[in-house]
């Protein structure tokens, strides 16, 4: 492994630590680089997901597309980097599998090399089970969170203490169960700090993954009420056909919160460069693609990228 060193003219270190309370839910901020102004949200949205695990995996952040305009961290939580005295652990999966990443540290400087080119990265937030429930987080110590406390601790790792720019959900984790008020009340809460209707619309992105075979995304690609708290959503069955999954969400949410992902694990570049340049017979664009693991081969995400029309 090769371990790179990055020093950037003109930023300084953060070093501020806070702690865990119970009131607000506060977690310590990382130390990193600083942060570069925030840039403004891209249009269309070429979304690249970094899958720590894909395979191969012999590029760091700050090299495997150029072409992205918001980047996603799959793998590990937001917690565990803001958090890593509680959460975290040299062990962590996130550490492990990756050649390039054997710390928080190393991740969230590359992270800041991206920012400061003008992308948006985000963190990966995996729905659960317990999201059906009034208590949808247990943090590290036994406390118990409500929907609205957990949003709020989301918004802590992720914004005040990584400096991140929104969260991407994955919506597949309760497979045929459904989701319910309380699941759908979280999906909201999340939206008063990511997303067109936060506190910072033009600063952050918040996202969903959602795909035909996870039933609780229908709560949110399917219902106008729910998918208003997001920028868009995005259809992960990348072996289905592409109209079809698109039109699935669209025709409830409209074009320009809907896009489908690519995959070159299910998607050639013939086909996913079509899906790219594709638009919808409506009149009205779509969001944008999204390529998962486009880690995986450099010259599949960036071509796809390049054919997303505006």
């Amino acid at each position: 492994m090769k371990t790179q060193t990055l020093i950037l003219t003109g930023l300084t270190f953060i070093s501020t630590i806070g702690c865990m309370k119970k009131d607000n839910l506060k977690v310590p901020a990382v130390t990193t680089l600083a942060v570069a102004a925030p840039a403004a949200l891209p249009s269309p949205f070429k979304v690249a997901y970094y899958a720590f695990d894909a395979t191969p995996n012999n590029l760091p952040l700050t090299n495997f597309s150029v072409e992205a305009n918001v980047v996603v961290l799959f793998e590990g939580t937001g917690w565990e980097m803001a958090d890593s005295l509680h959460y975290g652990s040299s062990n962590s999966y996130i550490l492990t599998v990756n050649p390039n990443y054997h710390s928080y540290k190393s991740i969230i400087n590359h992270v800041r090399v991206l920012q400061a080119r003008g992308v948006k990265v985000l963190m990966n937030v995996d729905d659960a089970a317990s999201w059906n429930t009034t208590t949808p987080f247990t943090t590290y110590n036994g406390q118990k969170l409500t929907y609205l406390q957990f949003a709020s601790f989301v918004k802590a790792c992720i914004i005040d203490s990584l400096h991140l720019d929104g969260i991407a959900l994955d919506v597949e984790h309760m497979g045929s169960t459904a989701a319910n008020t309380n699941f759908t009340n979280l999906i909201k809460a999340f939206g008063a700090y990511f997303g067109p209707l936060s506190n910072n619309p033009t600063g952050t992105v918040y996202t969903a993954a959602i795909y035909s075979g996870g039933q609780a995304g229908y709560a949110i690609g399917q219902v106008p009420s729910v998918a208003q708290y997001l920028n868009f959503v995005e259809d992960m069955g990348y072996s289905q056909n592409n109209t079809t999954r698109f039109n699935r969400w669209a025709n409830y949410i409209g074009a320009a919160k809907t896009m489908i992902g690519v995959s070159k694990q299910y998607n050639s570049v013939s086909t996913a460069i079509t899906a790219a340049a594709w638009q919808p017979s409506s009149g009205s664009h779509k969001a944008g693609i999204m390529v998962f693991a486009g880690n995986v081969d450099s010259s599949y995400t960036n071509r796809i990228f390049r054919a997303t029309t505006n």
